[in-house]
């Protein structure tokens, strides 16, 4: 993958606004990420949180930092006793992806789905048959609000999670899963397109086998599809 470029924004003021209510976030840069002792990518590091560890969020800092196309304010942060500044960008209420077994890519979201949320009921089967073509599909409901829809065809299988949060939220989540799973050469492939708001309103590649974009409700699609030729 390309070296990402790190563009310091202006700072506003190195002062930090607290939080009402303190939460934790999983680390999702596969390298770990560096805590610091001041919002500042050349200050003194602290220690290095590892891919997949808890941080507590004490404080949002008013500084900025944009890393390739990852935008986001430095975090105040406790870990294991100490407190430092973590760039938040690479936070998450996701769960850290890990690695699975499987070579289709469609089927990593289902893998990661079914190891990580609990069902909120049973899923729903349903079958159209289309020409001489069959298509499956499944809509599986999870506790936490998400949803995850399987279609398989003849030609096709592809996966589509809904979830809450933003393009970057999601591209940052798929860029974890790409990577814990040996697949990093398909993040070169990702176009990005921002939005009037100067955010990232979608990511996909040239031949639609990955795709993130969001709607206007707060929740965001990644969809993840294999096509195969037929005879």
């Amino acid at each position: 993958m390309k070296k990402l470029i790190v563009v310091l924004i202006s700072v506003v003021s190195l002062s930090a606004t607290a939080q009402d209510n303190p939460k934790y976030l999983n680390v999702m840069a596969v390298n770990g990420l560096n805590m610091r002792s001041q919002p500042d990518a050349k200050s003194r590091v602290v220690t290095k949180v590892a891919y997949g560890n808890k941080v507590e969020i004490m404080e949002k800092s008013k500084v900025q930092l944009q890393l390739g196309w990852v935008s986001d304010h430095w975090y105040k942060v406790a870990y294991r006793g100490r407190e430092g500044f973590i760039f938040g960008g690479y936070l998450s209420g996701y769960a850290a992806p890990k690695l699975q077994k499987t070579q289709k890519l469609s089927d990593l979201l289902p893998l990661y789905c079914t190891k990580t949320y609990t069902m909120a009921g049973n899923p729903v089967l349903t079958t159209e048959v289309i020409g001489h073509d069959t298509l499956k599909l499944q809509l599986v409901k999870f506790k936490n609000g998400a949803e995850l829809e399987l279609e398989n065809s003849r030609d096709r299988s592809q996966a589509t999670l809904i979830i809450p949060g933003s393009v970057q939220d999601a591209y940052v989540f798929l860029e974890a899963l790409l990577k814990s799973n040996e697949s990093e050469e398909l993040l070169d492939e990702l176009r990005f397109i921002r939005g009037k708001d100067g955010l990232l309103s979608r990511v996909n590649n040239a031949n639609e086998t990955i795709s993130i974009k969001s709607f206007d409700d707060g929740l965001t699609v990644i969809k993840l599809t294999d096509f195969f030729t037929t005879n």
